[in-house]
């Protein structure tokens, strides 16, 4: 079922893919494996240009004919071929379209050699129908996301391991961002699973409310 926060409605596709609505908004973020959907995106964000976040077939399975593509700049090559008007943006940029406003932020490995700190992923800050909706992209647990704390209704935070956060760090990340709800993503397809939502719900149990969408 999908999570309703002050009218916003968040719903998670498959891995890290999500469809929220609000204010009369669709925004898809990292569509994969999106078969059946409707093709109602007003916004479509790609956090990365890896297979699993920046699809061009699944993009276009969700985007509106009017939508517009936001995002890493190392995305250009996939989204500039799809026929939508797009933005690219590097971490520390902002973008206002169609009423929502996106903002880009840091989202790299540590110790990893996936996502190193100059390839140029980005997780968004989705300010859509009065709250913010922070997706983290392909990220470890890293500095930056302490500035993010106070600032963050709905954090969708990467939990399997591997490439991303492992429930640990995932918690840790929850905890300095202080959302109003967690959500934990990236598992299900390619790498994780499901007991790795319910491991990050149980270390966050009285400190985060978690829900597992």
């Amino acid at each position: 079922m999908p999570l309703t926060v002050d009218g916003v409605e968040i719903e998670r596709i498959s891995h890290s893919a999500f469809r929220i609505r609000g204010g009369g908004v669709t925004v898809y973020i990292d569509p994969f494996h999106v078969a059946g959907m409707p093709r109602d995106g007003d916004v479509v964000i790609c956090t990365h240009d890896h297979f699993d976040h920046c699809s061009p077939d699944d993009v276009k399975k969700v985007a509106a004919p009017s939508a517009i593509i936001v995002a890493s700049r190392n995305c250009a090559g996939k989204v500039g071929r799809l026929g939508f008007e797009y933005k690219l943006l590097s971490p520390g940029e902002s973008v206002e379209v169609k009423g929502v406003r996106i903002e880009a932020v840091p989202a790299y490995n540590v110790g990893k050699r996936f996502h190193p700190r100059g390839y140029g992923g980005i997780g968004v800050l989705v300010e859509i129908g009065g709250i913010t909706v922070y997706h983290a992209g392909d990220t470890d647990y890293i500095p930056e996301m302490e500035s993010l704390r106070g600032r963050v209704d709905v954090a969708l935070l990467p939990v399997s391991g591997v490439y991303v956060m492992d429930p640990l760090e995932a918690a840790k990340a929850a905890q300095a961002i202080a959302p109003r709800v967690a959500v934990p993503m990236h598992y299900g397809d390619i790498v994780g699973n499901r007991g790795d939502a319910e491991r990050f719900a149980r270390l966050l149990e009285g400190k985060v409310r978690v829900e597992i969408i």
